[in-house]
């Protein structure tokens, strides 16, 4: 009989904690949309894309994702550390496939994350999954240093 006791209370004690660890991860909460994270992260939608991305001056790093996906939520403090390295040489933005489901499918977004870094209204460079900041920024600083280059080149195209 205090075999089944002590059985029942690690698995009660078991399940208090996963219940304590779900409840205190925030999950659901606003704190999962990355606007609660980083207000320097522009939260993209089908309505604001042309101009925010393809109509933008300087280079953007677009974040597609998901909150139940669990690289995305990885990647998605990365991206907002992005933001704020960034700022003011290149725009960072992100668009939640399930609001934007015509975004991904523009883009031919077949697995998430998928971050595509614009360029003069084109994708330039792409990563899918999670990759480490420095890469990310490697990308970045790229994109950012070939746009110094053909601003200064002649308007012949």
């Amino acid at each position: 009989m205090k075999r089944n006791v002590a059985v029942v209370s690690v698995f009660a004690l078991t399940l208090g904690l996963l219940v304590a660890a779900v409840v205190g991860s925030g999950c659901g909460k606003s704190s999962d949309r990355p606007e609660a994270h980083a207000t320097n992260v522009v939260i993209l939608s089908e309505a604001n894309f042309q101009n925010e991305v393809i109509a933008a001056p300087q280079p953007v790093l677009v974040d597609f994702w998901a909150p139940w996906c669990g690289p995305c939520r990885t990647i998605g403090p990365i991206v907002n550390e992005l933001a704020k390295d960034f700022d003011g040489r290149a725009k960072v933005a992100k668009v939640n496939v399930d609001d934007a489901p015509a975004l991904a499918q523009r883009f031919g977004i077949q697995g998430i994350p998928t971050i595509l870094i614009f360029r003069d209204g084109r994708v330039v460079d792409q990563v899918t999954g999670v990759v480490p900041k420095r890469e990310l920024t490697a990308k970045l600083d790229k994109v950012i240093a070939d746009s110094g280059k053909s601003s200064a080149a002649p308007a012949n195209r």
